[in-house]
């Protein structure tokens, strides 16, 4: 992760190059430093008799403050997590790891704050960086033991549940409506709405699930299958209204506009827009909306990862 000269110089060399983080205990706080897209995350595991670590919270929020590299901190019951800024230069990575880290050790020592696995707080086992789901985690083996084996049952649980497919496909077109007018709306004001596409599949995904009582791959499927009918007819409407202000001094009405949108199109030389503007509204939506789709299809699967580093 570090050259060793570089590594030296963080937290006085006490924590181990893994290859994909530094891990180890400085000071009798166990600690690890992941490097992340543009800022490090660091993880510390403490705890003390201040409840949920509130007294922490309070003073994670001031020293985020305080140093300019820090871009953000949270807290659970028993650790802390800090978003370090990365330096442009390798050279200056040492300074910007300590100059977040030294403060809250300070702290920790202060308020006799103790440390040792995230989750069952034994501070006389070794403790390992896992990666859960995303996140990564100071736990000792048998925590992760219980850990994986709570992950797996949830995933046989979720597998087990079967949604309401009529009552759910209901849901998703309710659903998908919101984002449509919000599609259209947007379209009015002379954007073309990626992002309001990507509501309208989060909205059906949320409208299956309300009234089809799950969302499982059946209804990511269904619900994405909603996105793209709702995206042409929302991308249909918002140019038939365009066509029906220039025409309706001529007697049009929207219906009239809605019917006859294609033969309007291939009259004034706009069907070329038309079909680009769908086009790119697809792509802007698929762009924005893939991310939540992917979760979406995961959870419905109950899927988790679970690695060591």
């Amino acid at each position: 992760m570090f050259k060793e000269k570089v590594r030296v110089q963080i937290l006085e060399g006490k924590l181990t190059d893994k290859g994909k983080c530094l891990c180890g205990s400085y000071r009798g706080y166990e600690i690890m430093v992941n490097q992340m897209n543009g800022f490090y995350q660091i993880c510390m595991n403490a705890h003390s008799d201040d409840v949920n670590n509130q007294k922490l919270a309070a003073f994670l929020a001031e020293h985020k403050t305080k140093v300019k590299g820090v871009l953000d901190a949270k807290i659970s019951p028993t650790a802390l997590l800090m978003n370090v800024k990365m330096p442009a230069f390798g050279s200056k990575c040492p300074a910007a790891i300590n100059e977040a880290v030294m403060p809250v050790i300070q702290y920790l020592t202060m308020g006799r704050y103790s440390s040792g696995c995230e989750y069952c707080k034994s501070e006389n086992v070794p403790v390992s960086d896992y990666e859960i789901n995303g996140m990564h985690h100071l736990v000792c083996e048998n925590c992760a033991g219980q850990i994986g084996q709570n992950l797996q049952q949830n995933q046989q649980e979720v597998q087990a549940k079967k949604s309401r497919v009529a009552e759910g496909i209901v849901g998703a077109v309710l659903g998908s409506l919101i984002g449509c007018i919000l599609w259209i709306l947007i379209y009015k004001l002379g954007y073309i709405a990626g992002i309001a596409g990507a509501a309208i599949g989060i909205c059906a995904m949320k409208g299956y699930e309300m009234l089809g009582g799950h969302l499982d791959k059946k209804g990511v499927v269904i619900s994405s299958v909603i996105m793209v009918v709702m995206i042409y007819f929302g991308n249909r409407i918002a140019w038939s209204w365009d066509a029906y202000d220039a025409l309706k001094d001529q007697g049009f009405t929207f219906f009239d506009s809605y019917q006859y949108l294609g033969e309007i199109l291939d009259q004034t030389g706009l069907a070329g827009d038309y079909y680009t503007d769908l086009a790119i509204g697809y792509v802007l939506s698929f762009v924005c909306g893939a991310r939540y789709i992917i979760h979406a299809f995961r959870a419905s699967n109950g899927s988790y990862t679970m690695k060591k580093h």
